[in-house]
This record gives structure tokens, sequence and C-alpha cells, in this order.
């Protein structure tokens, strides 16, 4: 069995084996998207609170209390995408997965990329001396619109 792992050789004694491998790929690289648009929202709440920073320093409470709003929706979806239930299908599901909603999933998937780093552009966009957080805050709510839709078609 040079070259080949424990596990090919599992696929071939075992029935259903490779189908559980496969599922549990596709539950990994969901775990692997959600965790990467968390770091990646992590770097935006870097950015954003290099701009809030000054904004104390200067006491423009409005502004503070704006980038404050805008930490929190990024902070609350962080943990959206942290806690959902692993995704494409259960663990006890007896119906194969669906190849036309993984398609979907997929593309979801990208869209939620685009989205972060769009939210990140914006970000950096805010002037310290002029904040206006009006795209950032929109660009979140897309976000967790689209993570709701994501989150929606793996629940059917």
């Amino acid at each position: 069995m040079a070259g080949s792992s424990i596990s090919d050789g599992f696929s071939k004694l075992i029935p259903g084996f490779s189908s559980y491998q496969s599922e549990q790929k596709r539950r990994d690289d969901d775990v692997g998207v959600r965790k990467y648009l968390a770091s990646r929202l992590q770097e935006c709440k870097r950015d954003l609170q290099l701009i809030v920073a000054p904004l104390v320093d200067a006491a423009n409470f409005d502004a503070i209390k704006r980038g404050e709003k805008l930490r929190v929706a990024i902070e609350t979806m962080q943990s959206r995408l942290r806690s959902a239930v692993e995704g494409y299908s259960s663990w006890f599901e007896s119906a194969r997965v669906d190849e036309a909603k993984l398609k979907q999933v997929v593309v979801l998937d990208n869209d939620l990329v685009a989205v972060v780093d769009r939210l990140q552009h914006e970000i950096g966009k805010i002037s310290k001396e002029s904040p206006n957080f009006d795209e950032s805050e929109a660009v979140v709510i897309e976000l967790k619109e689209r993570f709701s839709r994501r989150s929606d078609l793996l629940s059917k």
C-alpha cells in the first residue's frame, strides 16, 4: 500500500466509508470557510480600531458611537460564523447531498468572501478627519443577509 492512506483501505473494505469521507470533507471545508471569514472580520475590526482610536483623543463622541456600533455588528457576525452548525449534511442524514444545493453554497461562500473584501475596503476609506460609517454599515448588513441566506439553504 505504498503511497495510499489508511482511509483509502477503509473505503475499499467498509461500504459507505467513501461517502462518509466526502461528507466529512464538505463539513471540514465549511468550517474552514467560516474560520477564514471570521479571521478576515477580525482584520476589519483591527482596521476599524486604528480609525476610531484618534476619534477618542479628539472626543468625537458621535463618530465613536458609530464606530462602536459597527464594531459590535462585525463582532456579532464573527460569532454567527463561528457558532454556525457545520453545513452540507447532518451526521445521520440518510439522503445524499444535493449537488445543486452544494453549488449554490459554494457561490454563496464566494459571495461572502467578496463582501468581507468590500467591508475591509470600505473601512479603509473611512476618514479620521470626517468619519462616515454609512457604507461600512451597509456592507455588514449585506453580509448578515447573505449569511442568513446561506444558513437557510443549508437548513432545507
